[in-house]
């Protein structure tokens, strides 16, 4: 997966960013390891003949550790979901598969797979679905509809698929 060796490429040149005495739209993580882009979702990244070659859309970047960024991208990009969604999606269903994908990013990027960086991802998760929470109890429009349509509790439920089977796509 080019996406782990441009990822790596942006997290060495960042890591010698002077980040303190700065504001963030996003909290601190700690450790802080270098800038982390906070969004490594498919929409934020540009392609050239079908290689990712840049990353885009930056307000969400903070300080923070490498595998914050890499668990969120593999979230996105293996991509962790359930059967049932990946199905839905027509992208691979097996966890071996996933798995797979996910030793992809990883040696692009240039560590071990590693269940620390999934559960990283999970955290990230986990913080993203709260701050949506967060939203719709403030009567965010937009975040409001998303609960209503049953978006949030899907998420839920993905971060719950990931949880049981993370040994498992990091091992198989």
């Amino acid at each position: 997966m080019h996406l782990g060796g441009l990822l790596r490429a942006y997290h060495d040149a960042a890591a010698t960013f002077p980040w303190t005495g700065r504001e963030w739209q996003l909290e601190v993580r700690r450790p802080v390891e270098t800038i982390c882009h906070n969004d490594l979702s498919p929409g934020n990244v540009v392609f050239r003949a079908g290689v990712p070659v840049a990353l885009i859309d930056w307000e969400s970047a903070a300080p923070g550790p490498r595998a914050w960024d890499l668990g969120y991208a593999a979230w996105n990009w293996v991509p962790f979901s359930s059967e049932e969604r990946c199905r839905a999606a027509g992208l691979p269903t097996s966890i071996a598969e996933k798995a797979r994908r996910f030793r992809l990013l990883v040696d692009a990027y240039g560590v071990e797979a590693d269940v620390g960086i999934l559960r990283t991802g999970i955290e990230r998760m986990r913080q993203y679905l709260d701050h949506l929470w967060t939203l719709v109890a403030e009567g965010s429009e937009w975040e409001v509809r998303l609960a209503r349509r049953g978006v949030l509790d899907e998420l839920a439920h993905e971060i719950a698929w990931v949880e049981d089977h993370a040994v498992a796509l990091v091992e198989s």
